[in-house]
């Protein structure tokens, strides 16, 4: 219930027609609601007569007749806000809003007499000014994780006639010009960057020369220089073709390694190689009564066998190195060592099988001839 300030004002006005020997007993109440007030009093004695807003009796919401029940000695009058030109005034001190408006209670319905009474009904509404405070902790949501995979650069090797526009090359001679091209592909441009290194030629038996160490820079200026590389993306470097010394066919194996381009490089960083020697080669000069060893240097020597591997270059391996090439990061196989490594698990698989068959069945024949022991 709002803090409700109500004023009675009472006039009392006399007529000389009329006279009715009733009487209002008492104050009459006030109730100040949400959107009205009504006003209640009590009479001696039963009441008939009327109660309306002053200068408003010909509106029907605003007055009341009395009731119909005979033996009722009180009555009231209901008013809203919005009706009867009810008054408003605001107010500073205290704040708040004053409503009131002049309300007469009539004996005689028809004519006003002395004992008729004239109310000045006031309700006053405070404004309530209450300050709220709540600390609220406010943090910033959860960075969001957005991931991408990038796919991994398609890299291949092609042997090119002369230049890196030339066509491919599967069969040449010796001596004949060609230019060797590592090239990867990508969607993704200006992110990946190429190394070519630990590259070998070998003549499909075991028997194999390195080429470029694990840097990339060449060991043999006439076998292959170091290479050179116009994009990120792409290694090359043209050489004569050699071959092994009754061989026809030569295997050429690389490894590639792809990593990510530093932010703000233009180029990505190439192998800082000196210029690789020509190796030199042993030979055993058989001279009468007397053996000797000397060092006999090719590179100034112009001759077809400069374009063919020297037995002193090739490195010879064994067969679990030509079936199983281990190297830190992977494993490569032949198809004959797989098969090898495929049977051999399986044949340890059935051994552990067998055997822990056996030493199940063994338990169970122990516990048994122990239960018929017992029994016995």
């Amino acid at each position: 219930m709002n803090f409700v300030l109500a004023v009675f004002a009472i006039i009392v006005l006399q007529t000389a027609q009329g006279e009715i020997d009733n009487a209002i007993i008492g104050d009459p109440s006030v109730e100040c609601g949400d959107d009205f007030f009504e006003v209640k009093f009590d009479t001696r004695t039963t009441f008939h007569g009327i109660a309306f807003v002053q200068n408003h009796l010909d509106n029907p919401d605003c007055r009341t007749f009395a009731r119909k029940d005979e033996s009722a000695k009180n009555s009231s009058l209901r008013l809203t806000f919005d009706q009867c030109a009810i008054e408003k005034r605001h107010s500073t001190s205290p704040r708040g809003l004053f409503l009131y408006t002049n309300v007469v209670v009539a004996f005689n319905p028809e004519f006003l007499t002395k004992n008729d009474r004239v109310f000045k009904v006031q309700c006053f509404y405070m404004e309530m000014e209450r300050r709220i405070q709540k600390e609220i902790q406010i943090s910033m949501p959860p960075p969001t994780m957005h991931s991408k995979q990038l796919n991994m650069p398609v890299c291949k090797y092609e042997v090119l006639d002369g230049s890196p526009t030339g066509p491919p090359v599967y069969f040449a001679t010796v001596g004949q010009m060609v230019y060797h091209k590592w090239t990867c592909d990508t969607e993704h441009e200006n992110t990946f960057c190429m190394l070519v290194h630990s590259c070998f030629v070998d003549d499909g038996n075991g028997q194999r020369v390195q080429l470029l160490n694990e840097k990339g820079c060449a060991l043999d200026k006439y076998l292959l220089t170091n290479l050179e590389y116009p994009t990120d993306l792409m290694a090359g470097r043209e050489a004569h073709v050699y071959k092994y010394a009754d061989r026809d066919n030569m295997y050429f194996d690389c490894q590639i390694s792809i990593t990510v381009k530093e932010p703000g490089l233009d180029y990505c960083d190439v192998p800082s190689c000196p210029d690789p020697p020509r190796r030199r080669r042993s030979s055993n000069i058989a001279a009468e009564n007397t053996t000797m060893t000397a060092q006999i240097d090719y590179e100034d020597t112009e001759i077809v066998s400069d374009y063919i591997i020297p037995n002193d270059d090739i490195i010879s391996l064994n067969w679990i190195q030509r079936n199983f090439d281990m190297r830190i990061s992977e494993l490569c196989m032949t198809a004959m060592g797989t098969t090898v490594l495929v049977f051999l698990n399986a044949f340890l698989f059935i051994v552990s099988l067998v055997f822990i068959m056996h030493v199940c069945c063994f338990r169970s024949s122990t516990k048994l001839d122990n239960i018929q022991s017992t029994m016995l």
